[in-house]
């Protein structure tokens, strides 16, 4: 009785404005080409005080453009990673607080496996996406 599930798309969701308490996602973000678009509807939907609790692919430095461009790089969560300093000034100027984007050692491994021999850990990792929006805010 305390979820509801909607199909919808994610620069688009199917739900009003301040309406949910907790919006939790897991490497979806980085396969849309609207990111902002994407933060700005959680903070529409997201309730005074309402949280992000994201886990998802974020560059931990520039992707070289051929991986930006590999397809199949894209649709494996690397080719579309945004910057950890992007995401954090995108929240920002949503107007998100608490916010923290904290990549995670333990996963470098692993994403080694992913495309062996071509140094993706040196660029991508596993993040925690944290955020609030603030308790003061105006809904519709």
């Amino acid at each position: 009785s305390n979820v509801e599930f909607r199909l919808g798309e994610i620069e688009n969701l199917p739900v009003a404005d301040c309406e949910v308490d907790v919006i939790i996602s897991n490497c979806v973000i980085n396969l849309s080409p609207h990111k902002q678009r994407v933060y700005a509807e959680m903070l529409r939907v997201l309730k005074p005080g309402g949280r992000l609790a994201i886990s998802d692919i974020v560059a931990l430095r520039e992707l070289p453009e051929e991986m930006q461009r590999d397809l199949t790089m894209v649709a494996a969560c690397v080719g579309g990673a945004q910057q950890v300093g992007g995401i954090e000034s995108v929240l920002q100027e949503l107007g998100f607080t608490d916010i923290r984007v904290e990549p995670m050692d333990s996963a470098r491994e692993t994403i080694a496996t992913w495309f062996p021999d071509r140094g993706i850990e040196y660029y991508v990792a596993s993040a925690s996406i944290t955020a609030r929006k603030p308790e003061t805010s105006c809904c519709g």
